[in-house]
C-alpha cells in the first residue's frame, strides 16, 4: 500500500475515534430527529451503556489508529530494529 493511503487511514480511523468517542456526549446525541420522532430510538440511544459501548468503540479505533502509526514508522525506516547477535 502506498505511504499516501497509509497516512490517509490512519488520520481517518483517528477522526472518526474522536468522533465516536465524544459524540454521544454531546447534545446533538439526545436532540436529533431519530430520538425525536421514534420514541424506541430514545431510550436506547439515551441508555448510559449505548453511550458507553459507542464511546468504547472510538477509543478502539483511536488505539488501532496509534497501532498503525507504530507499524507505520517502523515501515518507514523512521525507528532502527536492534539487531540480535
Amino acid at each position: 500500500m502506498s505511504r499516501a493511503l497509509i497516512i490517509l487511514y490512519i488520520v481517518f480511523c483517528f477522526d472518526m475515534g474522536v468522533f465516536l468517542f465524544l459524540l454521544p456526549w454531546t447534545p446533538l446525541w439526545s436532540r436529533n430527529f431519530f430520538v425525536a420522532q421514534y420514541p424506541w430510538v430514545s431510550s436506547i440511544a439515551l441508555n448510559y451503556f449505548v453511550r458507553g459501548a459507542v464511546s468504547g468503540i472510538g477509543l478502539a479505533d483511536i488505539g488501532l489508529a496509534v497501532y498503525e502509526l507504530w507499524r507505520f514508522r517502523r515501515q518507514v525506516g523512521l525507528v532502527q530494529t536492534r539487531t540480535t547477535r
